[in-house]
């Protein structure tokens, strides 16, 4: 029986279906901050509905159920971190020269105990 070839993964799926590192890049920090603020969601949709949490983030229903239901692409990163940040959570963002050999890199950490 024939083996199956697999391609090992650059390490970003984007950059995999053929996105330049740039996008790649940006799009993977954006779907690490969407899940991260889907978990919470989700955490937070255990104690209350989607109706009172709209309200308590200053937004319509239809946002709460979008988030829930993978719709990325309509939010903006500047969004989702607007709302990870009324969702009582704090975001630390830190930057350091890459190596010359290289561009730089995105390199996403998380302690995610609580969400």
């Amino acid at each position: 029986m024939p083996r199956n070839k697999y391609t090992k993964g650059s390490g970003n799926i984007f950059e995999d279906l053929g996105f330049s590192k740039e996008q790649a890049s940006e799009l993977e920090m954006k779907s690490y901050l969407f899940d991260f603020l889907q978990n919470v969601v989700n955490k937070e949709l255990e104690s209350i509905n989607q109706s009172e949490l709209a309200k308590n983030l200053g937004v319509d229903q239809p946002i709460i159920s979008k988030i829930i239901n993978d719709k990325m692409s309509i939010f903006s990163v500047e969004k989702i971190i607007q709302l990870i940040l009324k969702l009582h959570y704090d975001i630390q963002i830190e930057m350091k020269p890459a190596p010359r050999k290289r561009q730089g890199q995105v390199h996403l950490l998380t302690n995610l105990k609580s969400a």
